[in-house]
C-alpha cells in the first residue's frame, strides 16, 4: 500500500513515540572505522584538504552509543530502527487529510520534479564564506584560501549567482566585490545579475536605474534610456513589472514598465513585489524593523530578488514586531497592517493574531486555518505545514496550511520541521528525528539534545548545549563525535560546510568532521 508523506506523517510520530523506551533503555557497542569508509553528505560538491586535520580531530564514526550520565545523546540500533519502522504500517486515527507533497505547492517552490533551494552555484564563483579578522570582514574560497582580504566593515549580502558580494565600506558607504576582489558599482553588478538569468518574465524586471542632474530614470542593460529621468528617488527597483518611486510632488507611486503611474504607496516604507506581493510597514511610535524582508534585499540592486541563494532554511517563521500588510500589483490590500501581528509572507501565505486569536491566512488573505487560542511554531515551507501550540492543552500539533485542516492533534511536548521530509517530535522525555516518507525513526535522543535542521544539506549537528558534538546524516547514521570536546560551537551545514569554533576562533569543517579552515578567526559565516 502506497501512502504519501503527509498521510505518513501522523503515523510516523505515532511510530517512533510508542517505541521511546528503547533509546533510553538500550545500550549498544560502536564500531570505528576509517574516514574513507564514511558516507559522506551528497550535497558536498566542493572537498578540499588545503589543511590538513588537526590532531585534535576525533575519529570517525558509523555506529550508535548508549545514552550515559555525560552529555552525549541516544541512537537506535539498525535492528531497532527496523523494529520501529515496523510500527509505521498502523494509520493513525487522528488523520484528517492526506495530501501528496509538492501536490498543491506555489510554482515558486517547483522546478521541474525537484525544488529549486540550492545554492551551491556561488561555490562555482569561488566564494564559501565571510570571515572576520581584526575587526575586519573578507571572503574566503571553497579551497580555504582567502579571495576577498578582510577590509571591510559588514559583508551584508551574496549573489549567488554572480558570486559578488555586497559590503559595507562605512557607516554611509557600501559597495560591490568581485570574487577576485575586485569593486564594483551597482549598476555593474546588476548588470552581471542580469547577464546570468534564464529568463526574464518582465522586460522591465531588468531595467536598471540611473541618474542625471539629480534626477531618476531607468536604463536597459545596454545603457538605452526607456524612462526618462524625473523621479526625485527609486525606492525599490522594477520586480513583476512594478517600481516604487518618489515622484515629482514628493508621493510614493508605483509605475509599470512605461513609466506610468499606477498607484500610491500605501505607506512610506514599501518594499518590492515578489510572487504579487509587495510588503508595506507602519511606524509606530518611531519604532519599526527594517532592512530585509522576506529573505531578500528590497530597493537595492535587484529589486526585490533573492540574494544569497535559495537554499532552504526550515523554521525561521517567526513574528518580528514588525507592522506588516501585503498589496496586490494593483495596490489593493490584500493582508491589513493594522492587524496586531503579521508574520513574513509564505508562499502559501502567513499568520495573523488579532484580538488573541491566531489563525493562517492564503495569499488571497482568506482565512484557511480557523482562529484559535494558538501559538505559532515553525512552518515546513516546502510542504505547506505548520505546527502550533494549543495553549488550553500546552500541547503541540501539525496544520496543513494547504487545506486548513489538522493532520497531527495536539499531544506533543515540542514539534518541529528538520528537513523538507525531516521532522522531530518530543514525547516522554524522548526526542525522535522522523523520516516523514517512510515512517522510520532516524535518531532518538535525550530531550536536552539539540538536532539542528538540515536545511538544504544531507548532515546536520547533534549536541547538548555547548557540548556533545556529533555530526549525523538523514538517515540517522553518525559522521563524526567530538570525543575530544575541542568544539565550542557550530552553525548549521550549507553545501557540506559547517562554521565551527575551538579554543575561541572560528573556522570550517566539512561533513566528516575535518578542518577545512583551520579555527584562526574572530568569525566565519559559510554564505
Amino acid at each position: 500500500m502506497n501512502l504519501n508523506k503527509k498521510f505518513l506523517l501522523v503515523a510516523c510520530v505515532l511510530a517512533a513515540m510508542s517505541t521511546t523506551a528503547f533509546a533510553a533503555t538500550e545500550s549498544t557497542s560502536s564500531t570505528t572505522v576509517t574516514n574513507h569508509d564514511t558516507p559522506t553528505s551528497t550535497s558536498t560538491r566542493v572537498t578540499r584538504e588545503q589543511h590538513t586535520t588537526s590532531s585534535s580531530t576525533v575519529r570517525t564514526e558509523r555506529a550508535s552509543s548508549s545514552r550515559s550520565t555525560s552529555a552525549s545523546v541516544g541512537v537506535m540500533t539498525p535492528r531497532k530502527l527496523e523494529e520501529r519502522s515496523a510500527l509505521s504500517g498502523y494509520i493513525a486515527a487522528d488523520v484528517s487529510s492526506a495530501l501528496n507533497p509538492y501536490r498543491d505547492a506555489p510554482k515558486s517552490l517547483k522546478s521541474g520534479k525537484g525544488t529549486t533551494f540550492k545554492n551551491d552555484e556561488v561555490l562555482e564563483h569561488g566564494v564559501l564564506a565571510s570571515m572576520k579578522q581584526g575587526g575586519k570582514w573578507g571572503i574566503i574560497r571553497p579551497d580555504g584560501s582567502v579571495a576577498i582580504e578582510p577590509k571591510y566593515k559588514e559583508i551584508k549580502d551574496v549573489d549567488y549567482k554572480t558570486g559578488n558580494v555586497l559590503a559595507q565600506v562605512d557607516k554611509k558607504t557600501e559597495t560591490w566585490v568581485t570574487p577576485k576582489g575586485v569593486e564594483i558599482t551597482e549598476e555593474e553588478a546588476l548588470k552581471d545579475r542580469i547577464k546570468q538569468e534564464a529568463t526574464q518574465e518582465y522586460p522591465s524586471d531588468s531595467y536598471v536605474e540611473f541618474k542625471e542632474k539629480g534626477k531618476y530614470g531607468f536604463k536597459t542593460s545596454d545603457d538605452k534610456v526607456v524612462i526618462a529621468p524625473q523621479f526625485r528617488q527609486v525606492v525599490t527597483g522594477f520586480s513583476e513589472d512594478r517600481a516604487f518611486v518618489k515622484n515629482a510632488k514628493g508621493k510614493i507611486v508605483a509605475i509599470d514598465g512605461t513609466g506610468k503611474e499606477l498607484f500610491n504607496a500605501p505607506s512610506k516604507e514599501v518594499y518590492a513585489f515578489r510572487n504579487g506581493l509587495a510588503e508595506y510597514r507602519r511606524s509606530v511610535s518611531g519604532f519599526n524593523l527594517g532592512g530585509l524582508v522576506g529573505g531578500f534585499i528590497v530597493g537595492g540592486i535587484l529589486g526585490g530578488a533573492l540574494l544569497g541563494g535559495q537554499h532552504y532554511h526550515v523554521g525561521g517563521f517567526a513574528y518580528d514586531g514588525a507592522k506588516r500588510g501585503y498589496i496586490d500589483r494593483s495596490g489593493n490590500i490584500v493582508i491589513d497592517s493594522k492587524k496586531d501581528k503579521v508574520w513574513p509572507i509564505t508562499s502559501y501565505g502567513t499568520v495573523i493574531k488579532d484580538s488573541g486569536k491566531l489563525y493562517f491566512v492564503d495569499r488571497k488573505g482568506q482565512v484557511v486555518i480557523q482562529p484559535g487560542d494558538y501559538d505559532a511554531g515553525e512552518m515546513d515551507k516546502v510542504n505547506g505545514l505548520l505546527a502550533i501550540k494549543d495553549n488550553s492543552t500546552d500541547k503541540w500539533g501539525i496544520f496543513d496550511v494547504s487545506t486548513g485542516k489538522q493532520v497531527v492533534s495536539f499531544k506533543y511536548d515540542a514539534v518541529s520541521f528538520a528537513g523538507t521530509n525531516r521532522l522531530v517530535v518530543v514525547k516522554d522525555n524522548v526526542k525522535n528525528l522522523i523520516d516523514m516518507t517512510s515512517g522510520k525513526s532516524m535518531y532518538a535522543a535525550q530531550t536536552e539534545a539539540t538536532i539542528e535542521p538540515f536545511n538544504n544539506d544531507t548532515v546536520t549537528w547533534v549536541h547538548t548545549g555547548k557540548d556533545g558534538y556529533t555530526i549525523i546524516d538523514n538517515d540517522g547514521h553518525v559522521l563524526f563525535r567530538d570525543t575530544n570536546k575541542v568544539i565550542e560551537d557550530a552553525k548549521s551545514f550549507n553545501h557540506g560546510f559547517s562554521s565551527v569554533k575551538s579554543k575561541g576562533k572560528w573556522g570550517i569543517m566539512n561533513s566528516k568532521g575535518e578542518w577545512i579552515v583551520q579555527p584562526t578567526y574572530d568569525a566565519v559565516n559559510v554564505l
